[in-house]
């Protein structure tokens, strides 16, 4: 739990087209436990959170020039909410920003 604050993690757009959004999907690195992504969404974002189910989804694989490049995997969550978020005027209430020149997401609320 001591890297809680560097987990980096992307919300995925919400699947559903109802008002109010019940399990959120997050793009997060391997080796985030159920347990760090439940506190650390709890204690940065305010979310009371369920559950969490995660799953390690493997890079695609492709040939480039002759050589075969494969992207990193990584591990999606699937985080159930107890109290659901509205969605009346965002669809959904994180937005991306880039830090520095490093190509790196991260996550903010909307206020």
């Amino acid at each position: 739990m001591a890297h809680i604050t560097n987990l980096p993690m992307m919300p995925l757009i919400p699947t559903t087209s109802s008002n109010e959004i019940k399990e959120i999907a997050f793009k997060t690195a391997p080796s985030a436990s159920k347990l760090q992504i439940k506190c650390f969404l709890e204690s940065f974002y305010g979310l009371e959170v369920q559950k969490v189910r995660t799953l390690i989804m493997k890079g695609k694989k492709k040939r480039y020039a002759g050589s075969l490049v494969a992207k990193p995997d990584y591990k999606k969550a699937y985080v159930t909410l107890k109290n659901p978020l509205s969605s009346s005027h965002n669809p959904f209430p994180f937005a991306f920003t880039l830090q520095d020149n490093k190509n790196e997401k991260t996550l903010t609320t909307h206020s």
